[in-house]
Parts: C-alpha cells; sequence; structure tokens
C-alpha cells in the first residue's frame, strides 16, 4: 500500500479542514499538507476535526502546490468536472474505485490533491497531476462537499488496500525522462508543437492511471533513449553526407 499525503489547495473555511483531517483519521490517513490555506486555522476547525487533532497538528503549510507535492511520487487531482470533449485530455478521470484498484499492491508515495470548497483545481494545477479522479454522481448536482468528496476517496484506498506491496512506483525523474525522449524523438521527426503537447499529456495520463513501476519505467526510457539518440544520429549523418564530409559515429551512447 503506498504512503499518502493529502493535500488540501486553498482552503477558504477552516471547518473543511477539521472535516478532512476527521475522515483522514477515520481511514488511517496521516499526512496533511495545505497549500496557501485562505483561512486562519482555530477553535470552531478543531472542533469538526474531532479525535484528529494529531493530524491537525502535524499538517504542514506550503506556498505552492509543487512545494507541497515535494517527495510525492505519484499526484493524484480531483474534479467534479468531466471533459465536455475528447480533446480535452486534462480532464480524463478515473472513479476512486479504479484508483484505489490501480494502487492497491503498488509501493511508493501517493499525493492526493482536493481543490477548493467553491471552484476545485485549476486546469494549470490538473496539469501537475499524474492522473484525475472523479466521484459519479447525480447530473442533476454532480459537484459534492470537499470532506464528503475526501471521505469517499480515503474509504475506497482503505477497503482495497493489500499487505503484499509490489515494486515502487516510478518516481517523477523517471516519468519526465520519459516524455523528454519522447518530445526529443518527435521534435527530430518534424512533429508539430502542439500535437507533441497532446501526445505527452496523453502518455502522462496512461503513465498516471497505470501506476507504472520503477522497473517497467526504466525499461520504457532506456527504449526511448535508444530511439531518440539514433534519431540524432541519422539526423548527423545526413547532414554529413549532404556536406560531402568524413563521419565517424559511436558504437553506443
Amino acid at each position: 500500500m503506498p504512503d499518502y499525503r493529502i493535500v488540501l489547495v486553498e482552503p477558504r473555511f477552516e471547518e473543511s479542514i477539521g472535516f478532512v483531517a476527521r475522515a483522514m483519521k477515520n481511514f488511517g490517513l496521516t499526512s496533511l499538507r495545505l497549500v496557501k490555506p485562505v483561512t486562519d486555522f482555530g477553535h470552531n476547525g478543531r472542533m469538526r476535526g474531532g479525535h484528529a487533532q494529531d493530524v491537525l497538528d502535524s499538517s504542514t503549510i506550503h506556498e505552492s502546490l509543487l512545494d507541497a507535492l515535494d517527495g510525492v511520487d505519484l499526484s493524484i487531482g480531483t474534479t467534479a468536472q468531466r471533459a465536455r470533449s475528447s480533446a480535452n485530455l486534462l480532464r480524463r478521470p478515473m472513479t476512486p474505485r479504479e484508483l484505489s484498484e490501480v494502487l492497491a499492491q503498488q509501493a511508493g508515495t501517493v499525493g492526493i490533491i482536493l481543490g477548493r470548497e467553491g471552484t476545485g483545481l485549476n486546469n494549470h494545477e490538473l496539469s501537475l497531476c499524474d492522473a484525475i479522479v472523479t466521484i459519479p454522481s447525480s447530473e442533476a448536482y454532480k459537484t459534492l462537499n470537499l470532506s464528503h468528496a475526501a471521505a469517499i476517496i480515503f474509504y475506497e484506498l482503505f477497503t482495497s488496500k493489500s499487505k503484499d506491496a509490489e515494486e515502487g512506483l516510478a518516481t517523477d525523474e523517471i516519468r519526465d525522462t520519459i516524455l523528454r525522449y519522447l518530445s526529443d524523438s518527435m521534435t527530430i521527426a518534424g512533429v508539430e508543437d502542439y500535437k507533441i503537447g497532446l501526445t505527452n499529456r496523453a502518455v502522462k495520463n496512461v503513465l498516471g492511471r497505470s501506476a507504472i513501476r520503477r522497473r517497467e519505467a526504466n525499461i520504457l526510457a532506456g527504449a526511448l533513449r535508444r530511439i531518440s539518440n539514433a534519431l540524432h544520429e541519422s539526423r548527423v549523418l545526413d547532414r554529413s553526407m549532404s556536406a560531402g564530409e568524413p563521419v565517424s559515429l559511436p558504437l553506443e551512447r
């Protein structure tokens, strides 16, 4: 089972912080990170926290989402808004149950990111996430209360936990390396910039939803590195032959 970090982005009400901490305690979660809270935290919030005072006492405040995600291997954003168009790759979500099944036998650190009470996470914040979760709900009123949504997600993570964690999750560094080699190869192949961006977003979604393991990611990164190197060498060879220059290429890089 992963080590979970719960991240609240700009919570407006201290009661929300207390209720989320209480839900965390109910389902065995202990690490709470607050990004630029809009409210001061006091008596009312602690009252809502019930017996989760230890969660509140150990919570940390951060100036940015990236700072709060430091040390996190896989970041999961939450949203009530599904994509209206198949072209919107930012909002292609899993359900909490699908997420829990993917993560049940994984090891590593996973961040669950919850947005503002009124507006949730914006597109930029979602773009920083490796995968997105949406709770299925009635079309008549799709948006859940923040702490209610948190409790549903925490419940699913709790009930699907496995005692036999497999190999750790791929780190951000490895996934970024995969995307970098992919972008590099597409650039050499003459793919338009906007298509490179769309492809990277799609691949990032796939990597996030699959919770790719470290060994798998290393193998994929290695394969893409070889492809990128081969394309670079081919381009150097083509330019040198066109100029009539002698060519010397390394056997392996």
